[in-house]
């Protein structure tokens, strides 16, 4: 992933936003240590009510089976990302539960606008 994102840089892109690949705070970590010191790292999770996860799960055209399901609710849960004292990110945590993706889109817009002007 870090050298997918050092080409998007490479090729003139100020900011590059990646996703779906960090699940704890050592992923970060490893990730981190790939890059050049310089950029400005914005760590945003998306959060949701077990019961509308597992509705959106069931309506969303990528259809899943139960027992991936089952499988995934099996992950525990880690906080390590929110929780890490000096993380070298900033944190941005969406609690998407009652938001749609228009909605969701616009939150992480308000919570990281520098990363929009551009």
């Amino acid at each position: 992933m870090a050298g997918l994102v050092q080409n998007f840089w490479a090729a003139g892109y100020v900011n590059v936003i990646a996703g779906s690949f960090l699940r704890r705070y050592s992923d970060y970590v490893a990730f981190r240590q790939l890059l050049p010191p310089s950029p400005a790292i914005f760590l945003v999770e998306l959060l949701v009510d077990k019961q509308v996860r597992d509705h959106r799960r069931l309506t969303r055209p990528k259809q899943t089976t139960q027992e991936w399901r089952d499988m995934v609710d099996q992950i525990p849960e880690d906080r390590t990302l929110r929780q890490a004292a000096d993380p070298g990110y900033r944190y941005v945590g969406i609690d998407t539960t009652d938001l749609d993706v228009a909605g969701t889109v616009q939150r992480i817009r308000a919570a990281i606008p520098e990363v929009y002007a551009h």
